[in-house]
């Protein structure tokens, strides 16, 4: 596989790098060396931070989920297609494109490498719309109003003189007045702010029947966001819109993904994918794959917070230092509370392609599985994804030199050339 170079992301930051390594069936796909400083890329399934609410003041891994089946799910254990994100600029008509959807009349700017690379239109400084279109994988771009165009302001208290009276002691004339903010008129209804959504895309170039939405709206903003659908499989690659006052657009993003079609794998099926779920929520993140990981000791049941922690003397400091290190292969174990568990009642399954990153900064699309849990007492439903690629496939790298674990730097294979590789060279055009 091409060998991609990728500048660290934010909200995206998965990266995979592929090489034949040490697969026992030279003929299959290759193995994904993934990167050790983002798990191995499995982080999708570890819980949101709004999930932890009821985790009360215990430490964050002392939640844990349980997920089960309460239904008969299909097995999804067929081979599946995976993808490549390749790195490039992002074409002139699609940056045109871009500045015509929102308005934006300045020029586009080219940016310095060490300024993250890309184009930027407008100016950070808050006087101008701004838009910034990357040159990474994701070719990623965002677009901001000017900051005195935005439909809510960012500061409701403001420093006020007041005037000494009888009521008001003169230390205090100085005061901090908080103004309520009020909530920004006609905004766009859940329907409304879909059908503008979908003329933004097609300004774009993007084709809405490709998308599958996400909508919310109440009395202070809206916002959509569409997820890509790839040979009819919902990807993590997304747009959104955000919507204020009179139906202003306050904020969008979205990608330029160049995606190309990569290796079919072999999949775990789902009943395996949700006993994946329970050992990355046992506190093994990283799945199978991450050495080094901190395991917990379910056995231990006492309270760590109601437990005096006694200070320790001399000797026992210096027997904690020389104590013998646990092997690189061992996982030490910490003594702590026994977790809170929630269950998690898994009621349907969907193919859903999951974002891995590998250590040379490549990004690819995996076939993964997206559990649907039942409606909590809000009417919530969470939506769980894992990938489906046996562990075979995978391997992290050494988390200093990125080096696969299980291949000495010496003796690594050599990357695939899509060139002389036809079955991971299949090009797809997404959006452009």
């Amino acid at each position: 596989m091409k060998k991609i170079l990728v500048p660290a992301l934010s909200v995206f930051a998965l990266f995979a790098m592929s090489s034949c390594g040490d697969d026992p069936d030279a003929s299959g796909p290759p193995i994904l060396v993934l990167s050790a400083a983002n798990g191995g890329g499995w982080s999708e399934s570890a819980p949101a931070a709004s999930d932890m609410a009821g985790a009360d003041e215990k430490m964050m891994w002392a939640y844990q989920q349980n997920f089960t089946a309460a239904t008969d799910l299909p097995a999804l254990d067929s081979s599946a297609r995976s993808y490549t994100l390749v790195a490039g600029d992002v074409s002139a008509n699609s940056r045109n494109a871009l500045k015509e959807a929102f308005g934006v009349t300045e020029d586009f700017v080219a940016q310095d490498a060490d300024q993250g690379g890309g184009y930027l239109a407008g100016n950070y400084d808050g006087t101008t719309p701004t838009l910034y279109v990357g040159s990474d994988a994701m070719r990623y771009w965002s677009y901001s109003p000017a900051w005195d165009e935005s439909s809510i302001s960012s500061r409701p208290c403001i420093m006020e003189d007041a005037v000494a009276t009888s009521d008001v002691p003169t230390t205090d004339a100085a005061k901090v007045i908080c103004v309520e903010p009020a909530a920004p008129e006609n905004v766009p209804t859940k329907a409304e702010a879909e059908e503008l959504f979908a003329a933004t895309m097609t300004a774009l170039g993007v084709n809405n029947d490709d998308l599958i939405l996400d909508s919310y709206s109440d009395e202070w903003g809206a916002n959509v966001t569409g997820y890509l659908k790839i040979d009819g499989v919902r990807s993590p690659l997304s747009r959104s819109v955000g919507y204020g006052a009179d139906a202003s657009i306050t904020w969008a993003s979205g990608v330029f993904a160049d995606v190309q079609d990569g290796a079919s794998y072999p999949r775990i099926g789902t009943a395996a994918a949700i006993e994946r779920l329970n050992s990355q929520q046992a506190g093994n993140w990283g799945g199978p794959m991450v050495r080094g990981g901190v395991t917990y000791d379910t056995a231990v049941a006492s309270d760590i917070a109601a437990t005096p922690v006694p200070e320790p003397a001399s000797s026992d400091v210096e027997a904690a230092v020389t104590t013998e290190p646990a092997t690189s292969d061992a996982a030490p174990t910490l003594d702590a509370p026994a977790p809170e568990i929630q269950e998690v009642s898994i009621i349907g399954v969907e193919e859903e392609l999951v974002t891995l990153y590998g250590a040379d900064g490549s990004i690819y699309l995996v076939p993964g599985y997206t559990f649907i849990a039942a409606e909590d007492e809000y009417g919530y439903a969470g939506r769980y994804t894992v990938s489906a690629l046996p562990d075979e496939y995978m391997q992290v790298a050494d988390a200093v030199n990125e080096v696969p674990l299980s291949i000495a730097p010496e003796t690594a294979a050599p990357a695939v050339d899509p060139a002389v590789d036809p079955d991971m060279s299949v090009a797809q055009d997404v959006a452009d």
